[in-house]
């Protein structure tokens, strides 16, 4: 319920065409983070969520990350959505390369096996072998999802859009 009507959630007039209500926003943000005293413990290790990832034809998997507790460094092991892999380097958002990352702060890092899913959850591991592990399950899961929902057995609904669609033009009945 929005503050104006007795609630708890303060509303803001944006618009991103003309601009309009940038600062109030930020300001209520600010506001808002100052009083819920929210913070990240950059001592743990890291998890976060994967902004965007393309493949490279130099560099191999590329991902945007954003980190959102503990620390990302070089030369960690990390699961990411259903691929893993070692971050051989990263890069902020000037395209320097660094060693470390904190939370709240988006970085490219290269040395996945694949391409994840942007929206993806990644977390450091220890070892290289519970990544792929991890990965491999979440592969295999995917996969089996998707064969069920290939096997799954038309309904009288799906063959009537067929129909209507034009892409069924002799239904065979037994």
């Amino acid at each position: 319920v929005a503050e104006d009507y007795g609630g708890d959630t303060p509303m803001v007039h944006v618009s991103a065409m003309t601009r309009e209500g940038l600062d109030d926003l930020l300001e209520i943000l600010t506001l808002q983070a100052d009083l819920l005293e929210l913070q990240a413990n950059p001592s743990k290790d890291a998890r976060g969520r994967v902004v965007e990832a393309h493949l490279d034809k130099g560099r191999g998997a590329v991902a945007t990350v954003l980190v959102q507790a503990g620390t990302l460094t070089r030369g960690e092991i990390l699961v990411a959505g259903e691929t893993d892999g070692r971050i051989r380097a990263m890069f902020d958002a000037d395209g320097t390369e660094v060693e470390a990352a904190t939370p709240g702060m988006p970085v490219q890092i290269l040395g996945l096996n694949e391409v994840p899913e942007a929206g993806d959850e990644f977390r450091v591991l220890e070892s290289a072998r519970a990544a792929a592990d991890i990965a491999e399950r979440r592969q295999e899961r995917h996969r089996r999802a998707e064969l069920a929902e290939q096997s799954r057995p038309k309904t009288l609904e799906d063959l009537t859009a067929e129909v209507e669609a034009g892409e069924l033009e002799t239904l065979n009945v037994i």
